[in-house]
């Protein structure tokens, strides 16, 4: 893959996605408060403003192997936080992403996954994947939305909170899949 130098910015003329700014700690501190953002990722629960400064800053810059950006309206808004990261050099990615709770429900997570897959195939990739906890229905509809395969279930993958364990469901996409 020709993985890039510095972070791109993506946009679909109704989000964009691009790289952190300073000014994004706060509205990164005030979506990583919600339970289900808590519960669903690897956010340290309680988060900080001194967690949310050190996410943007580091990854503000960090391109290998991986990028986070801010997903953001067309005002600049925030919505959310996505990333791609490389699974092995040269043809696989992988997309994680974290909705805002007052961006929910409006297709964010869809557009921001389809951004990043057409990037990954733009560098290179032949192979997209995405994991979502079982509990996650809503990450696992984006997947399908946006034409990923469920592949099965790796039991008891992820750590949660409190020494619980969770449940991945993994989906691939490759590029030569039909997308709705």
């Amino acid at each position: 893959m020709d993985w890039p130098r510095h972070i791109p910015t993506l946009t679909d003329r109704v989000i964009t996605l691009r790289p952190f700014v300073h000014d994004d700690i706060g509205a990164v501190l005030a979506a990583s408060q919600d339970h289900a953002t808590a519960e669903f990722t690897v956010v340290p629960s309680p988060y900080t403003e001194a967690d949310a400064r050190d996410f943007v800053e580091d990854r503000s810059v960090k391109v290998w192997p991986g990028f986070d950006v801010a997903i953001v309206d067309r005002d600049d808004a925030f919505l959310g936080v996505c990333g791609l990261r490389a699974k092995d050099d040269d043809a696989v990615t992988e997309i994680g992403y974290a909705v805002a709770p007052w961006a929910r429900g409006a297709g964010v997570a869809t557009r921001a996954t389809r951004l990043l897959i057409e990037f990954s195939w733009q560098i290179g990739a032949v192979r997209v994947e995405l994991d979502a906890y079982t509990e996650n229905k809503a990450s696992r509809a984006v997947a399908r939305k946006c034409g990923f395969t469920q592949e099965g279930v790796l039991r008891s993958a992820a750590p949660g909170k409190n020494g619980r364990r969770h449940d991945l469901v993994v989906f691939g996409l490759l590029k030569t899949d039909e997308v709705p």
